[in-house]
Order: structure tokens, then C-alpha cells, then sequence
């Protein structure tokens, strides 16, 4: 087993197993992509509506009600989006505005209307370090006293990921501050997967979460690790589902507010941006 922070050395003749032989008969032939309800994961904060104490900081899947502290994880597919949801929390409140491809505002959403024409980052001004996006939601502000204000149109990455253990695909969205994490494990396994020309759900990974109190408050973040080759008769049957999925759209899949995180002792809201 790699150690915490180690990207594990990937075998060529492991990840050939990976190359797709031939379609697996399973008896569900005739079901499509769009047959499928495919369970969406979450993470339970301390904020998180109806959870008791002892699961909070856990996955838990929607569809099934399972709690799990760690998962051993496939990537099958990724894509970025923007959505806005209204300043006042509510869980079932509906966005007020969404990007699917994180350039132009989707126009999808009935009874409202785009905040901007476009979603997309604008050319580097002049003397400044960091572009800025069309729409003024999608940028970083600062309040009356100075501090970093994140955008109220947050960045979501949505991601379909498998269960190694029990092979079930799940719907699994993170922004905020767990983007970071996940960052770094999709640049892992993208330099790994290029380098050894194998594709991404060749590759495994482990999840767990961990616990961070800051001037935003208490809450959780998924952390990634143990990147590793599967073996031989696992990267055969996951490039078998990743066929059946192709179809699937994920962009769409980001319909939830997430939680604000439990007051800190300061009672702040500041955010650090280098976090997000």
C-alpha cells in the first residue's frame, strides 16, 4: 500500500489489461445510459439537515441510506460547472442561474433568467494577476473590512466515480474548499494515465474525509491518495462499465445547495481563497 502522499508506481503489463476486450454479457443488454438512476453521494456536515452526530463527516449515498467513513474509487468521467444559488441557504432551494460547460449560462432553469451573457474568463487585464470572469457572480470580492469574499456562482466539479468494493457508479459533485483535494488527485491520475497511455478508470484511488476548523467554521473535506493500477480482471470489468455509462450526462447533476459549515468560535464568514 503507497504511503499517504505517494503516487504509486504504475506496471504497464497491470494497466493493458485495461484496453476493453469485448462486451461482457450481463442479461441487462437491452437497458441505455438513460435506463439508469445512478445514486449520488454526498458528504454530511455538521450542518447537514437531519444527520445525528455520529454521521456527520461521512459518505453517504442518497439512494441506499449507506454511510462510509472510506472508499476505494474509479474515475469514469468528469466535467466543470457553474451554479448560483440564492444567498439564504435553504435545502431545497433551486439555483437562480447554472453553466453547464462553464462558458455560456444554460437558460434552462424555468422562470429565470441568465445573470449574464457569458460565464467564460476574460483576457488578463493590465497589471492584474488573475483573470476575471464575464459575469461579476462567478468573481472573488471583498467585504467592507477587506476579506476575500468567495464568488455567490461557485465552481462544481461533477464527477462519476464506482465503488470498488461493491462496483456501484454514483454521482459525486465537490466545490468550495474541496476542490483543492480534488484537484490534485485528477492532475495525479491525469499525468499518470498520459504518461503510461492508459485511460483514467484504469486507475483507482482512496477517498476519505477529513476535518478542517477555520475562520469559516467546522466542516468536512474529501481527501484522495493511494493512486494505483487495478488489476487485471477489475480494469477489465471497469472499462465494461464505463462503456454502459458513456452516455450518461454529469453536467447536470449539481442541482443541490451545499450546506454552509458550522459557526467557528470566531463567528466569522471569511474564507481564505487560496482554499477554493
Amino acid at each position: 500500500m503507497p504511503s499517504k502522499n505517494e503516487v504509486s508506481t504504475i506496471d504497464q503489463t497491470t494497466t493493458a489489461a485495461a484496453v476493453y476486450q469485448g462486451p461482457v454479457e450481463t442479461g441487462l443488454e437491452e437497458m441505455d445510459a438513460g435506463d439508469l438512476i445512478i445514486p449520488r453521494m454526498s458528504i454530511t456536515q455538521p450542518t447537514t439537515p437531519d444527520i445525528d452526530a455520529a454521521n456527520q463527516g461521512k459518505f453517504l449515498v442518497n439512494i441506499t441510506g449507506d454511510f462510509q467513513e472510506t472508499m476505494t474509487a474509479v474515475l469514469i468521467k468528469l466535467s466543470k460547472s457553474r451554479i448560483l444559488f440564492p444567498e439564504k441557504y435553504k435545502r431545497d432551494n433551486e439555483p437562480l442561474c447554472r453553466s453547464h460547460d462553464f462558458k455560456v449560462p444554460a437558460n434552462d432553469i424555468p422562470g429565470a433568467t441568465p445573470m449574464a451573457e457569458s460565464c467564460a474568463l476574460l483576457p488578463l487585464a493590465k497589471g492584474e494577476k488573475k483573470q476575471k470572469h464575464a459575469c461579476p457572480y462567478a468573481n472573488w470580492t471583498a467585504d467592507e473590512k477587506g476579506k476575500p469574499v468567495p464568488p455567490r456562482c461557485q465552481e462544481t466539479w461533477n464527477t462519476l466515480i464506482v465503488d470498488l468494493e461493491s462496483y456501484m457508479p454514483m454521482f459525486f459533485s465537490l466545490k468550495s474548499a474541496a476542490l483543492k483535494p480534488l484537484r490534485k488527485i485528477v492532475s495525479a491520475i491525469s499525468m499518470i494515465a498520459r504518461a503510461k497511455n492508459v485511460p483514467m478508470w484504469s486507475l483507482k484511488f482512496d477517498m476519505a474525509l477529513e476535518r478542517v476548523t477555520n475562520d469559516s467554521g467546522t466542516f468536512y473535506i474529501p481527501s484522495f491518495n493511494g493512486l494505483a493500477a487495478l488489476e487485471k480482471d477489475d480494469a477489465e470489468n471497469m472499462a465494461a462499465i464505463r462503456q454502459q455509462l458513456a452516455g450518461v450526462n454529469i453536467s447536470e447533476n449539481d442541482t443541490e445547495p451545499e450546506a454552509p459549515p458550522e459557526a467557528g468560535a470566531a463567528g466569522k464568514n471569511s474564507r481564505d481563497p487560496e482554499a477554493f
